[in-house]
């Protein structure tokens, strides 16, 4: 899948994980993709009602050898 930025957060231990995902997406234009790599699953899970919460839009996700890849798409109209 296409992103505007990847966010690698292998082995950032949580909440640093959530706030680094948070500020980049902040930092992001509205509409654009926000590519996520990352190996915990608790993270996956938190990071899954997060962004549920924020309002974005979780396009995908996927489980690979090397842990797991999400793509958040930050809602048009959100500064």
């Amino acid at each position: 899948m296409k992103s505007d930025q990847r966010l690698d957060i292998s082995g950032v231990v949580i909440p640093f994980s959530l706030a680094l995902c948070k500020s980049a997406l902040a930092r992001m234009a509205a509409g654009a993709v926000l590519e996520i790599c990352l190996r915990d699953r608790d993270t996956l899970q938190d990071l899954l009602i997060i962004v549920e919460r924020s309002g974005d839009d979780i396009l995908a996700w996927e489980k690979h050898d090397a842990g797991y890849y999400m793509w958040v798409q930050k809602r048009p109209g959100r500064q």
